[in-house]
């Protein structure tokens, strides 16, 4: 089996309702209804949906449940929670404390508005200083996953040993933002580098989002519009290898940049035993493994781009992704 595979498995968090894509909510469940059936729905992850709009969800895929025979095992939600931008005031703990109580409600195994028995089991939310962590931490649910936004132009060091030091049982991940609709949003290489290091020493997982359509580190518009601006995007290729070999190997952050930076496809060694980086590699045994520890998905306002385009790089194809 070509392991690109299984590094790309379960890797697409998907991300419909937000830019570039914005679509409505009923389109969303729709697309990822019709994702989980695709012949590509080895690389889907879970469905990410603001925690203030869950019941909304909750509505339309009801309406969705009643009109299938057989419906598909329940769906994986990643629900976005408000930050706490003020400590100082207590409109901001409301909001997220708020949010936090929809979500349990969302879950709850009475709730009528689930009747697909769907499960937020992950939370997602901006936590831009120390300060603003510790509150956030205190405030988690336990049960569910939770990634923490760290910002990406700071050194991270600090957030992420904050994570790694942690002692309350909470399932606890780091998360960047990885690009958006303006150029400004997305880190340079060596920012991202920097970021991947941290993790990689400090031994804590992470999620990216936004600006990861595209496998490979190339020039891409930045949203869908016909006079859209352009500019240098990662590759989700580039931050999986760069995060795979740094776990594996105990990069520098300059190596981990050179991989971040490369924008030749066929630099992205695969074969069936293993995936390698010049004269860096991981064997097939270890694949799954590190993915579970290290880098756990992107979310993507697109599923069909990057499964699309994945099968366009050389070497890849639909037979040789998604076996039968």
């Amino acid at each position: 089996m070509n392991q690109m595979s299984e590094l790309m498995r379960e890797s697409v968090d998907y991300a419909g309702l937000f830019p570039p894509a914005s679509l409505a909510m009923d389109a969303v469940v729709a697309n990822y209804h019709q994702y989980v059936h695709s012949t590509e729905h080895s690389m889907l992850g879970r469905l990410i949906i603001p925690a203030s709009r869950l019941g909304e969800y909750g509505e339309l895929r009801n309406s969705q449940v009643s009109e299938i025979s057989s419906p598909a095992r329940p769906w994986r939600i990643s629900a976005l929670v408000p930050p706490i931008e003020n400590l100082d005031a207590q409109e901001s703990f409301q909001k997220f404390e708020s949010a936090i109580d929809l979500i349990q409600k969302f879950n709850n195994s009475n709730n009528q508005e689930n009747i697909a028995n769907d499960m937020v089991d992950a939370i997602e939310v901006k936590t831009p200083n120390l300060a603003n962590l510790e509150a956030t931490l205190e405030r988690l649910p336990t049960g569910i996953q939770s990634f923490l936004e760290f910002p990406h132009a700071s050194d991270p060091s600090d957030l992420v040993h904050r994570l790694k030091n942690d002692t309350s049982n909470k399932d606890l991940f780091a998360k960047i933002r990885t690009g958006g609709t303006s150029a400004s949003l997305i880190p340079t290489p060596e920012e991202l580098a920097r970021f991947i290091w941290n993790c990689s020493k400090a031994r804590v997982a992470f999620k990216a989002t936004a600006g990861l359509h595209h496998p490979v580190r190339s020039d891409y518009r930045l949203t869908y519009e016909a006079d859209s601006q352009t500019a240098t995007m990662f590759g989700f290729l580039n931050v999986f290898y760069a995060t795979m070999m740094s776990w594996e190997h105990a990069l520098s952050i300059d190596e981990l940049t050179e991989i971040l930076s490369a924008k030749e496809p066929t630099l992205f060694g695969v074969n069936d035993n293993e995936i390698f980086w010049g004269n860096f590699k991981v064997q097939a045994d270890r694949i799954k493994t590190l993915r579970s520890k290290s880098i756990l998905s992107f979310g993507s306002c697109s599923f069909l781009e990057p499964t699309t385009e994945l099968q366009a790089i050389p070497g890849q194809s639909h037979a040789s992704l998604f076996p039968n």
